[in-house]
């Protein structure tokens, strides 16, 4: 064997070792990476259903005066519900409820401040509602990998949350 062949075939060994080393960090990568992009996909869902359910009481009429509170939140539930169609049952459930009936939206005093801390807090000209939604972060729909030494792999947040605001 030649002494080219011999020094190849050291750099072949070493090759090996490298991607040894980083195959393990390129993987957690491409793992966080899809982990990542599912948690924003949700999040930007919530988001919207929320302001989907905000739009939505907008369009209740006020009069009965009486039934009008029942209303918004049925139409508000309903919108939410039909925004989140797409997600699992189980993660839809734990978010919103069976049907939306977990979304409470809130109504804010006309005059600034109120029952949640997404109120405004100076006059609007009307009465702001406010339509918050929460989804807990937990596995199967958000997999985390126990890794010994770093401990959950990729670190994830606690819940997902979102709220809309509108203007009654």
């Amino acid at each position: 064997m030649t002494a080219s062949q011999q020094a190849r075939l050291k750099q072949g060994g070493a090759s090996a070792v490298e991607f040894a080393l980083v195959l393990p960090v390129l993987l957690a990568l491409i793992y966080s990476m899809f982990v990542y992009s599912y948690a924003f996909v949700v999040r930007e869902s919530i988001n919207y259903a929320a302001q989907l359910g905000a739009e939505a009481a907008v369009a209740v009429a006020p009069d009965p005066i009486d039934t009008y509170q029942s209303r918004v939140t049925g139409f508000v539930q309903a919108s939410v519900a039909g925004a989140l169609s797409w997600m699992p049952a189980t993660l839809r459930d734990s978010a919103i409820g069976a049907n939306g009936s977990a979304i409470v939206p809130l109504l804010c005093n006309p005059e600034g401040g109120g029952p949640s801390a997404f109120c405004p807090v100076n006059p609007t000209g009307g009465t702001p509602l406010v339509v918050p939604i929460t989804v807990p972060v937990q596995s199967p729909h958000f997999p985390v990998i126990n890794l010994p030494g770093l401990g959950a792999f990729p670190p994830m947040p606690a819940t997902l949350s979102a709220v809309g605001v509108g203007l009654l």
